[in-house]
């Protein structure tokens, strides 16, 4: 759409897109009730355990890395996939109907092998994907499917972790995730900062290092945390059967 008739009209495509979402929305929030249930007196921060604050930190560091690369693909994905079909639009293209099909995968993954299995190879898959794309952004057909399979492993750490927290949360449960909602647009921003010094100072190269970089501590964390609360779970599950 930009490349056909510039790029304000995709903006006013997103405008059109957002009031129709609020057309058809408004009516079903409408019914919810609006008087939030009260909270107990003391700050709320001492009622989370540490396993939550750890799990928190592995959603901060896999979205840092993986916004790190994103925020800049316009940078090394360049070229033609075809006659006048911009590498960049289809590669996005790929990236975004890999999400939906990701998406649609994970819970079944989650609900088979487990959140932490499903996080540790998504997050580990996101890594070796997002060096791919920065080494191949401009071979065609191979750079879109790079985007593609990686669209499918780069939400599959949210329902893993958001299992993972509501294992823990109990009654606060709408808190943390809104938390973890707040913490994950918190690693955008750092992420897309860190990438625009990173690509001023040391190149777009430098771009999958820090990546892996930051990727492997959201690893390490996700092994410290995610095992740590599959024993609560499991004798949580055991008592309720």
């Amino acid at each position: 759409m930009a490349d056909a008739i510039g790029w304000r009209f995709s903006f006013g495509f997103v405008v059109i897109a957002g009031l129709l979402a609020l057309i058809i929305f408004a009516p079903m929030m409408s019914g919810i009730p609006d008087k939030a249930p009260e909270r107990e007196n003391g700050p709320v921060s001492k009622r989370f355990s540490k396993t939550i604050y750890g799990l928190l930190s592995v959603t901060l560091f896999i979205v840092v890395s993986e916004f790190i690369v994103y925020s800049y693909v316009s940078v090394f994905i360049i070229g033609s996939l075809f006659v006048g079909v911009p590498l960049l639009s289809a590669a996005l293209f790929a990236y975004g109907f890999g999400a939906v099909t990701g998406n649609a995968a994970c819970g079944v993954l989650t609900d088979r092998f487990g959140p932490y299995k499903v996080l540790i190879a998504a997050v580990g898959a996101q890594l070796i994907l997002l060096v791919g794309l920065v080494a191949f952004g401009q071979h065609g057909t191979l750079t879109v499917l790079i985007a593609f399979l990686w669209g499918n492993v780069s939400y599959m750490y949210l329902v893993p972790i958001q299992h993972r927290l509501l294992g823990l949360a109990g009654d606060r449960s709408k808190l943390v995730l809104a938390i973890n909602s707040s913490t994950t647009f918190a690693g955008i921003a750092i992420g897309a900062f860190l990438g625009g010094i990173i690509v001023e100072v040391s190149g777009i190269t430098s771009l999958a290092t820090a990546s892996i970089l930051i990727g492997l501590i959201g690893i390490g964390l996700g092994v410290a945390f995610m095992r740590d609360a599959a024993p609560f779970e499991a004798t949580t599950a055991g008592r309720l059967r």
